[in-house]
């Protein structure tokens, strides 16, 4: 089992839930073709998930987890052409927020 040692958490605001439906589908085609290029720079895992606790808010959340600083670093070279691709296709309006941690305890249950 690999070991992540950094951690990024974005946040991702949509208009509508459409517009989420389709930033998420697009989001994650483009991810899944580059996968083999964040696996070779270090990204360990992917998680996704959607924010339903904020009433009228159309979020997702996107967990990365790396095995050190490098790979993140590398990875965020993959994310600016991700995002670059997702500003062609999708055409869709966004706001990004975007966390980043050091791993300190991770627990398994």
């Amino acid at each position: 089992m690999n070991e992540s040692k950094l951690m990024s958490y974005i946040t991702s605001d949509f208009a509508s839930k459409s517009d989420m439906k389709v930033g998420a589908e697009e989001w994650q085609a483009i991810i899944q073709e580059m996968l083999p290029k964040f696996k070779k720079a270090g990204a360990i895992r992917q998680t996704v998930s959607q924010i339903w606790n904020k009433e009228g808010v159309f979020r997702l959340g996107n967990m990365w987890e790396y095995k050190d600083e490098k790979a993140f670093i590398k990875c965020q070279e993959l994310f600016r052409e991700a995002e670059m691709k997702f500003d062609q296709k999708a055409q869709i309006s966004v706001k990004n927020f975007s966390n980043r941690g050091i791993i300190l305890y991770d627990v398994i249950l």
